[in-house]
């Protein structure tokens, strides 16, 4: 059974498939940009609180400022690539259970929020449901956006060749990798989805490929790439 993952994973992840019985294709379809912002802009905000939602968020974040100058504000890392990266800096961060916007509201509502500092460290197109819940419980949020996420073009022809074989199924690791995948393959793509098990690596991810009318198979109960693979070898690895 041939499995496309829209990102990289790793050589562990990789030999756990393949010992199963899966043929893997890890194929990222998305690249990311800085957007300018002025590190002075953070400085001078002074959070109590920093959350970043993934691991470029971190990059392009502290490629423009200091982790020395946020010493006293407490990190909120949303998924286990974000915390890793984020201690690989000497920070130690707060990290929910679940690895999404829900789950970060979930961990925030066992904190004293009313008048803290909350730095939202943010892609260009991001949901605002952790800044709209933080403004209602009487916290100042501000919104850093540090970068945005493109369909990598370079990769149009490698793609188009990789699915001429077709694949039983497709996992995707975003909205943004899901909406790459349309975008860079057309009309090409449609039969594709129509006959594959998808599998996103999580709700906000199975409502992108739902609104476009694509049927989701099954979603990890972890929200990551471990979880996906968990996912393909329990429910699809034939004896």
């Amino acid at each position: 059974m041939r499995v496309f993952i829209s990102a990289e994973v790793s050589r562990e992840q990789e030999e756990r498939l393949k010992k199963a019985g899966f043929s893997v294709t890890a194929f990222p379809l998305i690249k990311t940009s800085p957007l300018p912002f002025e590190p002075e802009e953070a400085y001078r905000f002074n959070p109590d609180f920093v959350v970043i939602s993934s691991k470029n968020g971190v990059k392009h974040f502290f490629s423009r400022v200091s982790p020395s100058e946020f010493k006293n504000a407490k990190f909120i890392a949303v998924g286990s690539s974000t915390s890793q990266k984020l201690r690989e800096l000497g920070i130690e961060p707060l990290i929910p259970e679940n690895f999404s916007g829900e789950g970060v509201i979930e961990l925030l509502k066992t904190l004293d929020l009313k008048g803290k500092r909350f730095l939202i460290v943010r892609p260009k197109v991001a949901r605002k449901l952790v800044s709209e819940f933080l403004s209602e419980q009487g916290a100042v949020v501000k919104e850093l956006l540090v970068y945005e996420t493109v369909p990598d073009s370079s990769r149009k022809e490698q793609l188009q060749r990789e699915i001429q074989n077709g694949f039983e199924v497709l996992a995707f690791t975003s909205p943004s990798n899901f909406k790459a995948f349309l975008e860079l393959l057309g009309d090409s793509s449609e039969e594709l989805l129509r006959r594959a098990k998808l599998i996103p690596i999580g709700h906000v991810t199975a409502k992108a490929i739902e609104k476009r009318g694509f049927k989701v198979f099954k979603i990890p109960s972890t929200y990551t790439l471990d979880g996906i693979v968990e996912l393909i070898i329990s429910e699809l690895k034939t004896n």
